[in-house]
């Protein structure tokens, strides 16, 4: 059985590429797939199989509790997809982006379902990092720009080529017109916080504090309430009013607006890039950052432009004079990084940044994080389950999921 890998940059179009295998017109004279029956492993897929259950009031994926894909966590949906798909027995699946942002434990078994089928089962597998690649993948396609085909390799050979470290360069961040510089410490503070969903309790007396400058992993499994606790302090989520929680330098609920927190926070999280529906210039986007909008919707100033200009020649030649629609998911998430630190604010916080990043946009991202991180003038939270060893946290606060909600304890790096 001979599985499959192919190696894309964030500028090749993944979506044409899945189109095409199943068409049998990708791999051309390297494998022949006509006659044979192929199955879909992906968050599109699963956001399929959402869309029915919604318009339908139909579960097409069946599981024990005979719970909603919808009502599940994103590991759980992942699991449930891999089980149906796997029932079905196709020829070969395509595996798109295995591990996007599950945890360990969903991780694990994932690749001990699909070590159990390898030898009755074609795997395809897609991939933006080099280090993702299966250990039983057997042939590997890179595929660059345009999705031209630049290397067939075994793997052995790929792996070879593949070795090499994330490159580190100093990068020199713009400077801003007006730096917001709180000497505030604590910078945020949360005191005994609990928080429940009806009868479901999700945390429990979590005490945080995080003074300016500093560098956070939050860490803990799906479903653990990193993003309710993100959420309150971001102040999106009605939980984080009538509990103990200073930000800022202000007791959470004494007459602060929404705005007057979130012009203190720059905000990363995957599900924005589904708000932005303007064709808005990379140059307006980055400029949005800086006035805290959807779009940009006033003429920017000279200062403005000179500050996005300086954050486009950071980022390289393939975003300059794009339009935001124009282009690819990874670099539509980089940007939204770029996005989130322009303002240089005094909280950045960064949920699953690397999800959907090629190699390298992975080292842009990496060396951003890391300049920003040695200002030692902007605190950072950072949430991940895909360890980057090249992110040097100062510290972890973890969440220990329990059955009166997950408490939180923390601890230094390993």
């Amino acid at each position: 059985m001979n599985h499959i890998g192919v190696y894309l940059s964030n500028a090749a179009s993944k979506d044409e590429i899945i189109e095409q295998i199943f068409e049998n017109k990708y791999f051309n004279n390297y494998f022949d797939l006509s006659g044979l029956t192929g199955e879909l492993y992906s968050s599109a897929a699963i956001n399929r199989f959402i869309d029915e259950e919604i318009r339908h009031d139909k579960f097409v994926i069946h599981t024990d509790s005979n719970s909603s894909l919808l009502s599940m966590s994103s590991g759980q949906q992942r699991k449930a997809l891999l089980t149906h798909i796997i029932s079905k027995k196709p020829h070969y699946i395509v595996l798109d982006d295995v591990y996007s942002s599950v945890d360990r434990d969903t991780q694990q078994f994932i690749l001990e379902q699909l070590l159990l089928i390898k030898d009755s089962t074609i795997l395809i597998q897609l991939f933006y990092r080099k280090h993702d690649v299966l250990d039983f993948i057997q042939t590997v396609f890179s595929i660059g720009n345009d999705n031209q085909l630049n290397q067939v390799q075994s793997l052995p050979q790929f792996n070879i080529s593949g070795n090499s470290p994330y490159r580190f360069h100093q990068i020199s961040l713009p400077h801003l017109f007006a730096e917001t510089n709180l000497n505030i410490h604590p910078l945020v503070q949360l005191n005994a916080v609990s928080a429940n969903y009806g009868e479901k309790p999700v945390l429990k007396d979590i005490n945080w504090e995080i003074q300016a400058g500093e560098f956070w992993q939050l860490r803990g499994p799906i479903g653990s309430g990193k993003s309710t606790l993100l959420s309150m302090i971001t102040g999106d989520n009605a939980k984080g009013y009538g509990v103990d929680m200073v930000l800022f330098g202000r007791k959470k609920g004494t007459g602060e607006t929404i705005w007057d927190i979130k012009k203190q926070i720059g905000y990363f999280t995957p599900t924005m890039v589904q708000r932005f529906f303007h064709r808005d210039s990379v140059e307006n986007m980055i400029i949005s950052g800086l006035v805290d909008s959807i779009g940009l919707y006033v003429k920017p100033t000279d200062l403005q432009r000179h500050i996005a200009e300086a954050w486009l020649q950071i980022l390289g030649p393939t975003f300059k004079n794009k339009s935001f629609h124009s282009l690819s998911f990874g670099q539509q998430r980089i940007l939204l990084v770029v996005r989130a630190m322009v303002k240089r604010p005094p909280l950045l916080i960064l949920d699953e940044p690397t999800v959907g990043l090629d190699d390298e946009n992975t080292e842009l991202f990496l060396n951003m994080i890391t300049a920003i991180a040695e200002l030692r003038k902007i605190a950072i939270i950072y949430v991940s389950h895909r360890t980057e060893p090249e992110l040097k946290p100062e510290k972890i606060f973890e969440l220990i999921p329990g059955e009166d909600g997950s408490t939180g304890i923390v601890v230094l790096p390993d």
